[in-house]
């Protein structure tokens, strides 16, 4: 009997084996290691990653140069879609959910399908694209916007890699990894010669460009390529988030960001989001930063939905968390809608979001305790957990017998969500002029702290309801006006939403967001025909259209939230601020 309990035991423990089947995750399990705008095509000759579930063992494998098209039992295949033709991939690395490999140069371009096979069972096959080129840069999570991974040669010395206390200076030169340039002679599971393999090609730093002194495979990293520059001595963007591209005639690669300084001792690049040098000196050592973000929020909602009338909605609101960012987030945050438009907090900038599956930011809301709020009117309350049990922090403000939505978060700067259910008719007004204070009793994570800000009576949209802003012609200039200030340096925002077909792409759909910045003392925002004519048209009740006023304190003079920490020290700099909004539905002409 002992013996029989045993053979099942072993005949279980192969069928769990043989059930092992390697999963390639669908849509986005092969892609390119760099970021570009297709991440599923993949370069002659280029590194690229297969991610998915048993797709090797659970310790990672690493080969050795030359690498072999198997690696412990696991290979990667790409099968032309006419079944003409199979290419074995170089493998670099594989673990159980992620493989690092090189597509051969002799593959042919076109469309295939991608396998892997590990101790025998093959996978189900996903959809993949090889081209002659597709050159990005490489990035700390390969996403678009992300920080780019160079590194800094130093005069005899080991170069080092570029980072927030080792930012890019006057006279340097520099290597930005990339990949994707395409075909070489030579093996590609081998060390590459040191061959310029374009001529002519620049780096565009902060939209300045700089001559590339060599682009070509990277001598040190099969299948990688590597972009030499030298920084000039002036005329560039600095920051901590400069973007940096490669132009080949007239294609460029999509966006990495990189820290620049001005100077050649300057010790750290300036972050717009405020950070310390301990906080930066942090992230480049691989740790966290905790940063928090309240702000108070009045937002007027005036839509119509068909077949159910207009509304007209006001919701009134207090919200905000402390989080906790390593360098990888930091980086998504910054790329996102949420938090890009810090960056570049002057004139008009457009964004676009394809419908592809977005990237979800890795950010940790951190334990601050109990919270509360106190202002105009006898405002005393506890602001709870938003939701329950979770570190996110949010309050109703409307008065009762009010129409807004109870606990919709605000984000100062960027446009509430339309359509969003609701009643009819004006509430009076819960956020008032005056003084209000933030405190905290002290959580897990986040120390005892107390900060006020000063809330002013807003502006007042005057041209809100002209036909300009109901039917907006994208071939003309629109402007919005407004009455009132503020409180000195406060900022008055334009924002404009759409989604449909792209104007120059009909094929492609899209959503897209122009934003546009003043100080509140100009009265005047002038969004030019050029931001305009990329806004989708719209072509049918689904295409929703909206253009929003939004007044905020400015970078000068919003309130510094910083708090101690449990464990020592005290978090980054963030902000208690206001947002005063109001949107309304308008088609785009």
């Amino acid at each position: 009997m002992r013996q029989f309990s045993l053979l099942l035991a072993i005949l279980a423990l192969c069928a769990t084996l043989v059930a092992a089947k390697p999963q390639i995750t669908e849509k986005t399990g092969v892609r390119n290691l760099t970021a570009v705008s297709e991440p599923g095509t993949i370069a002659r000759g280029s590194v690229f990653t297969v991610t998915g579930k048993e797709l090797g063992p659970v310790e990672a494998l690493k080969a050795d140069v030359p690498y072999g098209q198997d690696l412990g039992g696991i290979s990667v295949a790409f099968t032309a879609a006419d079944g003409s033709a199979v290419v074995a991939a170089y493998i670099v690395s594989a673990s159980a959910t992620r493989i690092v490999a090189i597509l051969p140069s002799n593959s042919t371009a076109g469309d295939y399908k991608v396998t892997v096979t590990y101790n025998g069972e093959a996978s189900e096959p996903v959809n993949a694209k090889i081209a002659d080129r597709n050159l990005g840069i490489l990035t700390v999570d390969g996403q678009v916007g992300s920080g780019a991974i160079a590194r800094i040669r130093v005069p005899d010395a080991d170069a080092v890699a570029a980072g927030f206390l080792q930012p890019l200076r006057p006279g340097q030169t520099v290597d930005v990894e990339a990949a994707g340039l395409g075909y070489i002679e030579t093996p590609d599971n081998e060390l590459a010669p040191e061959v310029n393999m374009v001529e002519g090609a620049l780096v565009v730093l902060g939209g300045v460009e700089i001559p590339i002194t060599y682009l070509g495979r990277n001598p040190q990293k099969p299948g990688y390529d590597r972009a030499t520059f030298v920084v000039p001595e002036s005329g560039f963007a600095v920051g901590c988030t400069v973007t940096i591209q490669i132009k080949i005639g007239d294609m460029m690669t999509a966006k990495g960001s990189i820290p620049v300084v001005a100077t050649a001792d300057a010790p750290a690049c300036v972050h717009p989001l405020g950070l310390t040098p301990e906080g930066l000196r942090s992230l480049d050592a691989g740790g966290t930063v905790t940063r928090g973000s309240f702000g108070i929020g009045q937002q007027a909602i005036s839509i119509s939905v068909p077949d159910f009338g207009s509304f007209d909605m006001k919701t009134e609101s207090i919200s905000g968390s402390f989080d906790r960012y390593n360098a990888v987030s930091l980086w998504q945050y910054m790329g996102s809608n949420s938090g890009a438009w810090i960056v570049n907090p002057v004139g008009c900038t457009l964004w676009t979001a394809t419908e592809t599956d977005p990237v979800g930011l890795t950010v940790e809301a951190v334990d601050a305790g109990e919270l509360n709020i106190k202002g105009p009117g006898g405002l005393d309350k506890a602001i709870p957990r938003m939701p329950a049990g979770s570190n996110t922090y949010s309050l109703d403000l409307a008065p009762a017998g009010g129409t807004g939505i109870p606990g919709l978060p605000t984000i100062p700067g960027l446009p509430s969500i339309p359509g969003l259910p609701g009643g009819g008719g004006a509430a009076a007004s819960g956020v008032q002029k005056g003084t209000y204070t933030l405190t905290g009793k002290g959580g897990k994570v986040v120390g005892a702290f107390a900060v006020s800000t000063n809330l002013p009576d807003p502006i007042v949209w005057t041209n809100k309801d002209d036909a300009s802003m109901t039917n907006i012609d994208r071939g003309a200039s629109l402007s919005f006006l407004w009455t009132g200030v503020g409180n000195p340096g406060d900022m008055a925002t334009a924002i404009g939403t759409s989604s449909g077909p792209a104007p120059e792409n009909s094929a492609v759909k899209v959503n897209r967001i122009f934003i546009c910045f003043a100080p509140t003392a100009e009265r005047r925002i002038v969004v030019p025909s050029s931001i305009l004519q990329q806004m989708p048209a719209s072509l049918d009740k689904d295409s929703i259209g909206t253009v929003m006023l939004q007044h905020t304190s400015g970078e000068s003079n919003t309130t510094k939230l910083v708090a101690p920490l449990v464990d020592g020290g005290n978090t980054e700099p963030g902000t208690f601020s206001f947002s005063f909004g109001t949107m309304k539905q308008t088609t785009f002409k």
